[in-house]
């Protein structure tokens, strides 16, 4: 069977011949091996899953069944069979298919997915309130040590319905995995689940096999699978920690804000990190303080209790976190971090628009949670002499909660040596003739700045490098001028929420920000110009009011 001649994936319902279902496996590693090689992505987890996808869609027929892939980085095999090539070309390109599962791209998706560990909160949903169809979990073993997992599979034996999970263990999480069970058939069976053991997932007969014991339980049962990530990839590009193929940003903030702690880190100080210590580039600072660099696994709760405990020892702790998975510590920001006022500095990986990631790898809501606290310090560099600052102005405060966010963008490499302080601003373009000033902060300056000098511009330009606490000096300067505040967050709790609150009596200040939330994926182009945040329709609008 090959995959250019399947017309429908309901060909392969109650198809049995495994010679096929082999060609077709094949078939799809070459197609998906060869588009990421072109596109970037995910494709260690796609690779390991091939013949798990196609023996379920084998045995199980989706009119009559809910499939839910956890995370969504293994849920490539599933849209390439439900879409068809044609459609799955268009993975993460503008108006084209999501990175990940989402409820609204076809009648056979029932989960939208991106942040990990939420398949079997779903599965017990569906349960209560669907007992007509089959329900299907496919989590990774990553995925599955979470309180999220725990907690679903507490609750689904509360629910009469029986339910399928399939753990597809290769024992790997984005890298080396942090945390593992001792013995998982002890673990499952202690919960009151079935357990079944399927000891090579890229063998038809033993996956048919294994899926015929899930279907006659009668009760909840946990096939634990296992399986081999990234078999088969013979791919030119190298993938990174056997996970996916990514452009390497030369420079990047992540890197150079890695590569700085490492140079002041020391056996007193401490950093915690839910399962991103390798994509945030502290897998060197691990090597070297291994009892100091904490991976907690994808549990970004239980890290920040982690971190309160550390600094209520009186310790320096950095909490390393993705901007789109901060927004799941919010309960410990209250109470535990500000409530104990808990001195932590927070580097948030990410922030802003992740175009391939879409809706729900896009950062813009951390400074609008964080910005509740108002005695927290929110700070974005822009520079490589900011960036080294911020992290100095962190180590030398130990009586607050310090925020550094940062892009996965390429760093301005300016190095200043400009020791700023706490809520200083920069001007980047001034002149005390213009009468606009446009006030922003992170990478956007650099293109802002440019423009501005190439088209002759009379606009003055500020390095907001702190949101929070906000320059009043540098804003009294600018306050007779009408000003600007371009940020890629969402429009509510921000930075031009925190000027506007100073200058109350000011009508001449206008905010350039995301209205829409849910912003979809695609290239950086498409997606300014679609909100109209490119630098040249920002200038259309700044020359418009004037």
């Amino acid at each position: 069977m090959k995959l250019n001649k399947l017309l429908t994936f309901r060909e392969l319902y109650n198809n049995k011949n495994i010679a096929e279902l082999e060609e077709l496996s094949q078939n799809i590693r070459d197609f998906l091996i060869n588009f990421v090689n072109l596109n970037n992505g995910h494709i260690g987890s796609n690779l390991g899953v091939v013949e798990l996808t196609i023996a379920i869609f084998a045995q199980f027929d989706l009119k009559n069944t809910i499939l839910l892939f956890d995370t969504g980085h293994q849920s490539h095999v599933y849209k390439l069979l439900v879409n068809g090539i044609k459609k799955f070309k268009s993975l993460k390109k503008y108006n084209g298919l999501s990175n990940f599962q989402e409820i609204n791209e076809s009648n056979f998706d029932w989960i939208s997915t991106g942040h990990s560990s939420t398949s079997l909160g779903y599965a017990f949903g569906y349960a209560l309130a669907n007992n007509m169809k089959n329900i299907v979990s496919i989590i990774g073993d990553a995925a599955f040590l979470t309180g999220y997992v725990h907690s679903g599979l507490l609750n689904l034996n509360n629910v009469n319905k029986k339910t399928i999970t399939i753990l597809n263990d290769n024992r790997e999480a984005i890298g080396e995995n942090a945390l593992f069970l001792k013995d998982s058939k002890k673990y499952i069976e202690s919960l009151g689940f079935e357990y079944f053991l399927c000891e090579n997932g890229h063998d038809f007969k033993k996956l048919f096999f294994a899926i015929k014991i899930a279907k006659k339980a009668k009760k909840h049962i946990v096939i634990h699978c296992l399986t081999q990530k990234a078999l088969g990839y013979n791919g030119e590009r190298s993938l990174v920690f056997n996970h996916s193929i990514e452009n390497n940003i030369e420079n990047s903030y992540s890197k150079l804000i890695a590569e700085y702690i490492e140079t002041k880190f020391s056996k007193n100080d401490f950093l915690v990190c839910p399962a991103m210590l390798n994509s945030s580039n502290f897998n060197n600072l691990k090597q070297k303080f291994k009892n100091n660099v904490i991976d907690v696994g994808i549990n970004e709760e239980f890290a920040i209790l982690t971190a309160c405990a550390i600094a209520n020892s009186k310790k320096k702790v950095f909490i390393s976190i993705y901007s789109t998975f901060l927004q799941r510590i919010f309960d410990q920001l209250v109470h535990d971090v500000f409530r104990n006022n808990l001195p932590m500095t927070f580097l948030i990986d990410r922030g802003g628009l992740n175009y391939g990631g879409g809706i729900s790898h896009h950062g813009i809501f951390d400074i609008s949670l964080i910005n509740n606290f108002k005695k927290a310090i929110i700070a974005q560099p822009y520079s490589y002499s900011d960036l080294k600052r911020l992290i100095d102005l962190a180590y030398f405060t130990n009586d607050k909660q310090f925020f550094i966010r940062y892009e996965n963008e390429k760093t301005i490499m300016n190095d200043n040596k400009n020791e700023f302080e706490i809520g200083e601003w920069e001007e980047l373009k001034y002149n005390i003739n213009n009468k606009v000033t446009l006030i922003s902060y992170g990478s956007i300056l650099e293109d802002f700045l440019n423009y501005f000098q190439e088209n002759n511009l009379k606009i003055n330009l500020i390095n907001a490098r702190f949101i929070n606490p906000i320059d009043k000096t540098m804003l009294e300067k600018h306050k007779e001028n009408k000003l600007f505040v371009y940020e890629q967050v969402i429009d509510k709790n921000n930075l031009f929420t925190n000027i506007k609150e100073y200058l109350y009596n000011k009508n001449d200040i206008f905010s350039f920000s995301f209205s829409e939330t849910n912003i979809h994926h695609g290239d950086k182009k498409n997606i300014l110009k679609a909100l109209k945040m490119d630098i040249e329709s920002i200038v259309n609008q700044i020359e418009y009011e004037e």
